[in-house]
């Protein structure tokens, strides 16, 4: 979705083609949908970070099993999200404004609505 993340990042909007995920239906009784990762780039600049976007299993719980998953987005950040020689709070602060504004995917919003440190 975005290869550098910025300090300064206010909107975190983004347009994909919708048929970029058709891909084999999962097995019955598993569950995808939409992953959001937040990690260092794997390319050759380590230093920056990046907004990734990919199907995976869902966790099995008690909401995700009742409601339809293409309301939900997986987020996980990575243990080493820091913007580089930046305070550990100008991270914090970066992830507040994406809990609060929220992430569109083609037209629709997707906000914050639970954590797990698992």
């Amino acid at each position: 979705l975005r290869s550098n993340l910025l300090p300064d990042d206010e909107t975190w909007e983004f347009t994909f083609p919708p048929n970029s995920f058709a891909s084999h239906p999962p097995r019955q009784g598993v569950v995808q949908g939409k992953a959001i990762s937040l990690r260092r780039s794997i390319a050759k600049d380590a230093t920056a970070l990046e907004m990734t976007l990919r199907m995976e299993q869902f966790p099995s719980n008690r909401i995700l099993n009742s409601d339809d998953t293409s309301k939900f987005i997986l987020l996980s950040i990575d243990r080493s999200f820091r913007f580089p020689e930046q305070p550990m709070k100008v991270g914090v602060e970066y992830l507040n404004r994406l809990f609060k504004r929220g992430v569109w995917l083609n037209g629709v919003q997707y906000r914050f609505y639970g954590h797990s440190n698992s």
